[in-house]
Parts: C-alpha cells; structure tokens; sequence
C-alpha cells in the first residue's frame, strides 16, 4: 500500500509541472500588459512602472533586485523560462502570486478567504447526491420494471438533460420569488449570497439551493450508475450460490451484492467531489457564492491571471490528492484488490 501511495504521488510531479507550464504559456500567449492591467486608465509614472515590473519578475534586476539596463538605458525583459522558474519556485514556497486587480493582495489570502465557502457547499452537495443518488439506484434495481423503476428513470433523464445552471436559475424562481409572493412573504428561501452576521435567514439555510443544484446532475448519474452496477451483481453466480445457501434477500444485497455494486459508484463520486472542491464555476456565479469558483470566474473577466493560475493550481492538486484517495478506497471495497501487485486467491 506504501509503496503504491508513493508511486503516484511521484506521478503527481510531471502533472502538476505540465498543467503549470501550459497556464503560464496561455498567460503569456494572451495578448495583454499586465502592468496596464493593473494602472488601468490611471498613467505611471516611470519609475513606479518599473518597480511594479520588478516586483513581478517581468524585468531582469541583479543580485540586489535593482533593475538592469541594457546599452540604450532600457530595462531587459526577463525570459519566459526564468519567469516560469520563478513562478514554480514560488508555488512550492506557497507563494500564488499577487493579484493585479486587488491592490497586490496575495492569492494565497484570496483564496484562503473562498475556498472554505467551496468545500462545504462541495460536502452538502456530495451528501445528497451519495445518499439519494445510492438509494434510488437501489431502489430502482431491487424493484426493476416497477413504478418506482419507471419514475426514477424518468427523473433521472431529466436531470441529466437539464442545464445545471439553468436548473438553478428555476430553482431561484420558484423558491425564492413565485412562494415568496404567493406566501405573501411568509415562506421563501435566499437565491443569492451565504448570508451572514446580519442575515435574513439562518446560515445552513443559504446552502439548500445551491447544493442541489450542484448536486442534480451528479445525483442523477450516480442513481443511474447504481442501478446498472446492482443489477449486474445480482445476476452474477456467487449471488445465486448466496441465494441457494438460504440467506435473505436482504442479506444477498447489503452483505454480498452492494459492496461490489459500489465500485464504479465510488469512483464517479471521488471524481465528481473533486470536480466539487474545484469552484463548480456556473453554480457559484448564479447563486453569487462567495467561492473560488465565482471568484475564478471575476478572475478570468478581469483579467486578474494570478488568481486565475492559482485557482486553476490548487484545483489540479485537490483532484489529484482526491482521485488517489477514490483509488485506496478500492482495496476496502473489494478484498481481491491488492496495490502490492500480488493477488488474492
């Protein structure tokens, strides 16, 4: 098991070089100065211009970080490769830059700041799609051809077919504008922001909304991944031996049938929280949650490619940390797996 967590957490080195290389590339293909990004329509004057070009390696400066000049007096563009270098080598210092839109205010913080709101909208949703998700596939599997088969397939089609964002967007109208003045104000719930000190509503209650619509899609999935994975287990010959042995039904499926069922339905949702603990970009952006990935979104609009890189960053490293996470999980699932290369008899 050691030896297999070591494997890939080496494999994780030339995945987060690459991702790194190709967004500092697409940061620098873009066409865009940044210290005018960050001027906007105000004028600097010279020397403020080059200390902001020193200070984000821009220009080459000497041992003493005083800017170097070329024959001409004109400042010397520090190469790409020595930016990247400077760029990597501040990134395993923790250091994600500074952003060009917030007076200089270190990434780091920014998204110190977002990314809490990220992970426990990402924990509601991914509990209501592992608990609903789950129990429907079941459902659907043990009463095949049934209503409850024929319903949850029609529900689950159409979650799969709808938009999460426009399925927001509905959600919005319906809970927090169409009850709110049929009530007369009496019930409704918040379409916008995670509340606060001075909130209108409890804080857990900001959550509701946006989590099913994070999770609608996803939910749908996984009843759908559920019920195939079920039905195929059941019919496999070690079920019908448990069945000939006299054990119940019930027995057949949470002692013998779920846990290899649940395999593939781990697997999706180990993927999809990590798609979660990302920024789910157009959930956050409808609802105005204050996460990384509504703030991603104002990054990429503004231009703000620190913020942009960083988010993007601490994205690949969640997904890769979850995703070996979903991998260990298998060995618990499922005996006959093994990560030490030998097999079970």
């Amino acid at each position: 098991m050691l030896r297999y967590i070591a494997k890939r957490v080496i494999q994780f080195i030339p995945v987060f070089l690459g991702v790194t290389l190709i967004l500092f590339v697409m940061q620098n293909v873009v066409p865009g100065d940044p210290i005018k990004l960050i001027a906007g329509e105000k004028k600097l004057d010279p020397q403020t211009e080059i200390n902001l070009r020193v200070s984000y390696h821009l220009i080459e400066t000497d041992e003493s970080g005083r800017p170097i000049y070329d024959e001409d007096g004109n400042t010397i563009d520090t190469p790409l490769w020595k930016r990247y270098v400077a760029y990597v080598s501040g990134l395993l210092h923790g250091d994600l830059g500074r952003s060009y839109q917030q007076n200089g205010k270190p990434v780091s913080s920014i998204l110190g700041q977002k990314y809490p709101y990220t992970f426990r909208l990402a924990v509601v949703a991914i509990i209501i799609e592992s608990i609903i998700g789950i129990a429907a596939g079941m459902v659907s599997a043990i009463r095949r051809y049934s209503a409850w088969d024929v319903g949850v397939t029609l529900v689950t089609s159409g979650m799969v077919a709808m938009p999460a964002f426009w399925f927001g967007m509905l959600q919005q109208l319906f809970w927090g504008i169409f009850l709110k003045n049929v009530t007369g104000g009496s019930f409704y719930l918040p379409i916008s922001g995670a509340g606060g000190p001075h909130a209108e509503f409890e804080g857990w209650v900001y959550y509701l909304l946006p989590a099913l619509t994070l999770a609608a899609v996803s939910t749908a999935y996984t009843a759908r991944i559920m019920r195939s994975q079920l039905l195929e287990v059941l019919n496999q010959d070690y079920i019908r031996t448990a069945r000939a042995k006299g054990l119940s039904r019930r027995a057949v499926i949470w002692r013998h049938a779920l846990k290899n069922a649940l395999i593939p339905v781990v697997t999706y949702i180990g993927m999809d929280f990590g798609g979660m603990l990302a920024g789910a970009i157009l959930t956050e952006t409808v609802f105005n949650w204050p996460g990384i990935g509504f703030e991603t979104y104002r990054a990429i609009s503004q231009r703000d490619w620190p913020i942009v890189m960083g988010s993007v960053t601490v994205i690949v490293i969640v997904v890769m940390i979850i995703n070996l996470i979903v991998d260990i999980s298998y060995a618990f699932l499922d005996p006959r797996i093994r990560f030490d290369g030998s097999k079970s008899e």
